[in-house]
């Protein structure tokens, strides 16, 4: 049966600004987005006389039913298949999980995305990028970026991708996860909590844009952001203090916020910084791993 095993890469919103609410209940948003080095890996086989859908991971906390994005990214491409008269087939998906899960690096959103990719690819459907993006707006919003990678602008409610001919510099990358407790659907809580009207700073993507044409890691890293980062959830307030300290730390450029969190990121001067700081947090049991743009 044929198998394929392709890398499903974590991001980073080097920009994360939100404009307004929309009629839609979605919020308008400017982001840039990069991929990053550290990667799930994620095998596809393909199931003849069966339209069987099967998930397995490393992670136990991963689903492996229909909620599971990899699930919908399937299904879309049955239908997809099935209106080309190719033969239906199941799927049997192994997911080898390095990205943590709900920590604000898309994993899930890769995931579907390489699985949409991978597909295309073992069925010989021959989809364009653009048709591929346009089938991963209707798993989430941060789906279509994967379908592209590198470096882009995502705009709309985050499906419109605009990839960029700037590239990130290497930049030295620590993340850690604090071990706070969110909602399930963390998503939809954060951005259900967040009031555009209270943002004192918006976020420029232009600039951003700028400072990745100068290839300079400094400019870059003065320009991101992340609006989320104005929220006042009691849940986030570990969050924040741990950001608080970072920032004071030698050797770190910046920390914030990765995406709608609770991981933090911080831009290191170098792999040396990064891996010692991610130390301490790793010996008392966090998640924690250093990693570079891509």
């Amino acid at each position: 049966m044929p198998t394929l095993t392709l890398h499903s890469p974590a991001k980073l919103n080097l920009v994360l600004d939100l404009l307004r609410k929309r009629d839609d209940g979605f919020h308008e948003v400017e982001f840039v987005m990069q991929e990053l080095n550290i990667h799930d890996n994620i095998t596809i086989e393909t199931l003849p006389h069966t339209n069987q859908i099967q998930i397995e991971c490393t992670d136990p906390t991963v689903p492996r039913d229909h909620t599971n994005t990899c699930w919908k990214a399937v299904e879309l491409m049955q239908h997809e298949a099935q209106k080309q008269s190719k033969p239906l087939e199941g799927v049997r998906i192994f997911i080898e999980k390095h990205i943590p899960s709900a920590g604000g690096l898309g994993g899930g959103s890769s995931n579907a995305a390489t699985v949409l990719k991978g597909l295309n690819q073992l069925w010989e459907l021959h989809l364009s990028n653009e048709k591929l993006a346009e089938m991963a707006g209707h798993i989430g919003s941060d789906v279509p970026f994967f379908i592209y990678g590198g470096t882009c602008i995502a705009r709309g409610r985050g499906e419109i991708i605009s990839p960029l001919k700037e590239k990130c510099p290497t930049l030295h990358l620590a993340f850690i996860v604090p071990p706070v407790k969110v909602p399930e659907a963390k998503t939809k809580w954060i951005y259900g909590n967040f009031n555009v009207a209270n943002v004192s700073e918006h976020y420029s993507i232009k600039a951003m844009q700028h400072a990745l044409e100068s290839n300079d890691p400094k400019k870059v890293v003065e320009k991101m952001g992340n609006v989320f980062e104005n929220l006042t959830l009691k849940e986030y307030e570990p969050v924040f203090e741990l950001i608080a300290r970072l920032n004071y730390m030698p050797g770190i450029r910046k920390a914030m916020l990765a995406g709608a969190g609770p991981t933090v990121v911080a831009v290191c001067e170098d792999e040396k910084v990064a891996s010692q700081v991610i130390a301490p947090f790793r010996m008392q049991g966090w998640v924690a791993f250093a990693t570079t743009t891509h």
